[in-house]
């Protein structure tokens, strides 16, 4: 017998999410990502980028979502926001640095998956991320 959603109570509900991690990995692909720190220079301080760290690992990079967009600071909206989806042997930690794809970028946060298979970072690329501490 089929039963229709509105005969199920809300106290029935299973609170436990189901590990999606064979499925997500499916889906990921080879990323690198660099771990870079700033040193300045010369009189002009110029900022130079040096590599710390290689990371070659699995995942997806995407833009921000609408949705993800509306809650961000205003004046942020128009900034090169990224989503990286990894696995879970990648750490990174907020306010570190990162290349990809000859980008560098802030790690701005860092959700920690790793029950369901992924950790999920938000970056903004490096010039505006000091730029969002004084907006928020």
């Amino acid at each position: 017998m089929i039963s229709s959603g509105h005969n199920t109570l809300i106290t029935n509900t299973n609170s436990n999410l189901p590990n999606m991690s064979q499925v997500i990995t499916g889906w990921f692909l080879d990323i690198t990502l660099e771990i870079v720190e700033r040193t300045m220079s010369g009189a002009d301080w110029e900022i130079d980028w040096e590599t710390v760290e290689t990371i070659n690992t699995k995942g997806v990079v995407q833009p921000p979502s609408p949705r993800d967009l509306k809650i961000m600071p205003e004046g942020a909206w128009a900034w090169d926001w990224l989503t990286v989806h990894c696995l879970p042997d990648v750490n990174i930690n907020t306010n570190q640095f990162i290349r990809y794809d000859d980008k560098v970028y802030k790690v701005m946060a860092k959700k920690d998956w790793r029950k369901y298979g992924y950790v999920k970072y938000t970056l903004l690329e490096a010039f505006k991320a000091d730029e969002v501490a004084n907006v928020q």
